[in-house]
């Protein structure tokens, strides 16, 4: 599943591609991806995107006419978007690798967003778990309040994580994981910021010191930084919206290397599970 580095860059580099643009049309293939709303084409025609948002793994789109209308996009798992030119070529797409998208629409096309200048942006999503969603601004504003602070936000508040810390039972990765604590850490970056801050996934979240804390927020943030940088990480044929895959692959640390030696004791990663997830970790590293 794409994560917040990911989102993070299919969206700047999907503002870059659609800045401005007037939609002169809407075509919508799968009801489902659209929560089934019957107007969402009649609402959208004639609408500019105005910017392209994003809290935690929700892209938010706003338009300069109707200042009440917003368009919430999750990805989820195999959520991809598109962007052809006036012939028809793929010229940017962000999800899986763009190596097996040939002609637009195709069967996996889930709507289909046409403008003015004969552009187009295309939503596919094989398992259509994403979705598109028109909203109000308070439906925005009430989706935004489900998730909690960002690490990578630089006034991400580490004392207020701390003292949060201290009324979490559940093991540390678990809570990580709760987008309504600390929005757009997945899977991947919260095995990377516990191992940087020498912390095991399954140690209460209560039992951190405020030192361990501390130490855990600024990783958290920094990881995910990092990953922003590079594109993301590439996983499950993960690209950007201009077909590259995420760099970020090459600097994991214990994510997806179980049985390989730790870089920092050379004892070997262990893969178990905790919260549901797989997880990484060196058990002689982390405590």
């Amino acid at each position: 599943m794409p994560e917040l580095p990911e989102v993070e860059t299919v969206r700047v580099q999907l503002w870059k591609k659609l800045k401005g643009k007037k939609i002169k049309d809407v075509e919508v293939f799968h009801p489902k991806s659209t929560g089934h709303n019957k107007g969402f084409s009649k609402k959208l025609r004639g609408e500019e995107i105005n910017s392209i948002d994003r809290v935690g793994k929700l892209m938010i789109f706003s338009f300069k006419k109707n200042k009440d209308l917003y368009l919430l996009a999750h990805l989820k798992m195999t959520g991809q978007f598109f962007v052809t030119n006036k012939k028809g070529e793929v010229v940017a797409g962000g999800g899986h690798t763009m190596s097996t998208i040939r002609t637009l629409p195709d069967r996996h096309t889930r709507v289909g967003i046409y403008f003015s200048d004969d552009t187009r942006l295309y939503f596919n999503d094989m398992r259509l778990f994403g979705y598109l969603k028109l909203s109000s601004r308070k439906e925005m504003e009430i989706a935004k309040s489900r998730f909690g602070p960002e690490p990578i936000n630089k006034n991400f508040d580490s004392e207020a994580f701390f003292s949060g810390l201290g009324r979490k039972g559940g093991p540390i990765k678990a809570v990580l994981l709760d987008q309504t604590f600390v929005a757009g850490l997945g899977n991947i970056y919260v095995d990377e910021a516990l191992f940087r801050a020498k912390i095991l996934p399954t140690r209460p979240a209560k039992s951190l010191t405020r030192k361990e804390a501390l130490a855990l927020a600024k990783h958290a943030g920094e990881v995910m930084i990092e990953s922003i940088a590079l594109g993301g990480t590439t996983f499950q044929h993960f690209a950007d919206t201009e077909g590259e895959k995420g760099g970020f692959k090459q600097k994991l640390k214990v994510f997806g290397r179980q049985g390989e030696k730790c870089v920092r004791c050379k004892s070997i990663i262990l893969k178990s599970r905790v919260a549901g997830r797989g997880t990484h970790y060196c058990e002689y590293c982390q405590s």
